[in-house]
């Protein structure tokens, strides 16, 4: 059983590839990175490469080779050869300050890496040769970039970032120009999440604005193509329609502020996992607003601290249901099925 802490032991998790095996890495400020099996619940590998407090963690794809990318305090994003024992490939120097996120994004058919965070300049790289592809300025008025995702909606591919001032600004991946201003939360939006907007209903009652374009209305039976979650320090869980440019359902996250969301394919349905200042981690259905299941409101969760999460992820192992890893204050992460969760 873990210990709490006054500070996140682990703040990044990401599913990886190593040897064709799927693990999870996960990582905080001890300045390593451990890889685990997550079927097996133990640590397979320690990581030494990053040498930095780890904020964010993605695995990248270079010529069909799994990279590992990880960016922290240091500014440095590093990547490391996930199948050569974690070697070191390439050091990515740009950022001045923290790199608080990163993600993989689809420009013009190559898989590229994008980074951002206290300087609030999106990079993409290329993760064959480490060649900074394009920066774009995301203006001093927004504040930190907290967050990162790529959206796919309408044959395009988007790059949305979470700011501290409280908007989500989405660029077009391919030629670096704005697309749209969100804006409606109150507080830094900590977290980003893509997920399916089929079966998610417009709420009449939503009060998010879409800045630099107008608004349009929209059909109650639901969104075609992705939707863009995004959650922070107010609590609230907001999906917007990047295609129709508006904002379809917000709620109440139910866990105080939030620091982590990912989904959770669950039957044929996909939730999505909220976490954050519990107590507990919630499971949402996006399409209903309601809360399906609650991760960490065991006694072990209670008394390790395990309910002020800071990262979550889907893994997807090669035998059995896919998995939720969430990780944040305690010793180590804890591993959900969440088809057993719900009730």
């Amino acid at each position: 059983m873990g210990r709490f802490r006054f500070r996140p032991v682990y703040e990044a998790v990401c599913e990886v590839t190593v040897g064709g095996r799927v693990l999870v890495a996960y990582a905080g400020h001890r300045k390593v990175i451990r890889l685990a099996d997550p079927v097996a619940r133990e640590d397979v590998a320690v990581l030494s490469g990053p040498r930095t407090w780890v904020r964010a963690l993605c695995e990248v794809r270079a010529d069909g080779r799994p990279l590992l990318a990880s960016g922290g305090r240091d500014g440095v994003v590093r990547l490391l050869d996930l199948d050569g024992g974690g070697a070191r490939v390439a050091d990515l120097r740009g950022h001045r300050g923290w790199v608080n996120a990163l993600c993989t994004v689809e420009v013009a058919g190559r898989e590229l890496l994008a980074s951002a965070g206290r300087d609030r300049v999106l990079r993409l790289w290329d993760p064959v040769d480490g060649r900074l592809v394009r920066a774009v300025d995301t203006g001093r008025g927004r504040g930190w970039i907290f967050a990162l995702t790529s959206v796919r909606t309408g044959g395009r591919t988007l790059l949305a970032a979470g700011h501290g001032t409280g908007s989500v600004t989405v660029w077009d991946a391919e030629s670096g120009e704005p697309e749209v201003e969100l804006t409606g939360h109150r507080g830094f939006v900590w977290t980003l999440c893509e997920v399916p907007g089929d079966k998610v209903p417009d709420d009449e009652g939503s009060d998010g604005e879409v800045s630099g374009v107008e608004a349009s209305g929209g059909e109650a039976s639901g969104v075609e193509g992705a939707l863009l979650a995004s959650a922070g320090r107010d609590g609230l869980i907001r999906l917007w329609d990047l295609q129709g440019r508006r904002e379809v359902r917000a709620f109440t996250s139910g866990t105080g502020p939030v620091f982590a969301l990912c989904r959770a394919d669950v039957g044929g349905r996909t939730l999505l996992v909220a976490g954050g200042d519990g107590p507990g981690t919630a499971v949402w259905d996006p399409a209903t607003g309601e809360r399906a299941a609650s991760l960490g409101l065991d006694l072990a969760g209670l008394i390790s601290g395990h309910g002020w999460v800071r990262g979550a992820c889907q893994v997807r192992p090669a035998e059995g249901p896919p998995l939720i890893v969430t990780a944040g204050y305690d010793d180590g992460p804890r591993v959900w099925d969440v088809t057993k969760e719900i009730t």
